[in-house]
């Protein structure tokens, strides 16, 4: 038991220090028209073997220790599985099975309630574990395992990241799984001013707001790691060199991956940390938490200088033209947007109830809009609505009664994670379409209820 648990810990935090790298096997692809139709391609990623193997090892463990328990102590343990907000995962989970039977691409449907139920797997693999800050007094370094895993990724994700807007180039590797992009590609992210295109940072991820997003998510991490610290270190005379190193690690790693998801010019991403971030600021001030307050101001500054020194060394436009939305590439985004939203409403109307089944928004779209190239095949850019048009009415009532009892359970601080995800939703579909975006759904939600007795 005690080796299966070690494996589970260790490999947990191996796989969320891997999930932003997107190497996989596409075992069925997907074309239309001779372009590449993502939404519709078959993919084994390499963290979900790893992912798979842990849950495994989680079933074996949880029936042994199933096995030792009497049949009322068996009684309580499916009892204690069947309430509050587990519930509603189960039933969110039903749901989007039995739309299935409904579905046109039965195939597609049964592909992404796999990728679905993985991503519950995960919730309920963090949640059985201490890895996170409640198991803070356990670790000598002052953090969560899982925890610093994170930020050790999102430290990495935003070297790279950085890399690749300074040298306005990227490397391509099958084996990590990184494409070759480059400014004159046709869909490559770039923002656009005058004759100058500028290649946005993708890190390892599909897209520059997918990094943006996970960037936001660990920069909100670090600042909680970093108030652990203080509150820690506030009674000692004397500061162990691993915990004082460590937090000299957090502050250069908060510089990294604030200037990381400053070149992903990503506005979702932008406006999302800044929501997460002035919750935390309301709640510092409110409850009068003078250390929490420190960090924040020296957050805020630390921000203010690296903001200021990339706007010497950088044409001021990048933010402008992403800012103001006036350069041609950034109507055509908004227009395209605008659009997404009315073909959402003519999704919606085929089936407002229970929705076109689980993965077949884009298929109900090539009903709507036959004979069209394979970039006209889009989600809507919003999460509820995409939810909306595939599970309808109650699928998506299902999703937020679940995502209310997460809010209302999480402690006081560690909603910001909930509004930092609720935020991303509102702009962008990944949270549902691809498989990091599911698997980012249920780690916030799972770091969420780790924190809810200690936020």
């Amino acid at each position: 038991m005690k080796i299966i648990n070690k494996l589970i810990n260790y490999g947990l935090c191996l796989f969320v220090f891997l999930l932003p790298w997107q190497t996989r096997w596409i075992f069925k692809d997907a074309t239309i028209k001779g372009g590449v139709w993502e939404y519709g391609r078959y993919s084994l990623y390499g963290t979900e073997i790893l992912l798979i193997i842990l849950l495994i090892l989680e079933v074996i463990r949880w029936l042994m220790h199933y096995r030792r328990l009497n049949n009322q102590q068996r009684s309580e343990e499916v009892k204690n599985e069947l309430k509050g907000v587990k519930l509603w995962i189960i039933l969110f989970s039903i749901l989007a099975a039995l739309s299935i039977l409904w579905a046109t691409d039965k195939g597609l449907s049964w592909y992404y309630w796999i990728k679905l139920i993985e991503g519950v797997g995960l919730f309920w693999l963090i949640t059985s574990y201490k890895l996170l800050a409640t198991s803070y007094p356990s670790t000598p370094l002052g953090a969560g395992k899982l925890q610093l895993s994170l930020i050790g990724a999102g430290f990495i994700q935003a070297l790279l990241g950085i890399y690749q807007f300074f040298t306005q180039s990227t490397f391509g590797s099958k084996w990590l799984g990184l494409p070759l992009i480059e400014t004159t590609d046709l869909g490559a992210s770039v923002v656009e001013f005058l004759d100058q295109r500028w290649l946005r940072a993708y890190g390892a991820l599909p897209h520059p707001n997918i990094l943006g997003g996970f960037l936001a998510l660990t920069l909100i991490l670090t600042i909680f790691s970093l108030w652990r610290f203080y509150q820690q270190t506030s009674s000692m005379t004397i500061i162990p060199k691993k915990l004082y190193w460590l937090t000299v690690f957090y502050w250069f790693s908060l510089g990294v991956m604030f200037l990381g998801l400053v070149v992903t010019f990503s506005r979702g991403a932008w406006l999302a940390f800044l929501a997460a971030l002035l919750y935390l600021v309301f709640h510092s001030l409110k409850n009068k938490l003078k250390m929490e307050k420190t960090v924040l101001l020296k957050t805020a500054v630390l921000f203010i200088l690296i903001l200021g020194t990339f706007l010497i060394g950088f044409p001021r436009q990048l933010f402008t033209a992403r800012l103001t939305a006036q350069g041609r590439l950034e109507r055509y985004s908004i227009q395209e947007r605008l659009t997404s939203f009315g073909q959402a409403k003519e999704i919606f109307k085929q089936s407002p109830i229970w929705g076109n089944g689980l993965g077949n928004y884009t298929v109900a779209l090539q009903k709507i809009k036959p004979n069209q190239w394979v970039w006209a095949y889009q989600p809507v850019h919003n999460w509820y609505l995409l939810t909306l048009g595939e599970l309808g009415v109650m699928g998506l009532l299902l999703l937020l009664i679940l995502l209310f009892h997460f809010f209302k359970s999480a402690g006081a601080a560690s909603r910001s994670l909930l509004i930092l995800l609720l935020t991303i939703g509102l702009f962008d579909h990944y949270l549902w379409s691809l498989y990091f975006g599911l698997i980012f759904v249920w780690l916030i939600l799972a770091l969420t209820k780790k924190h809810e007795t200690t936020g």
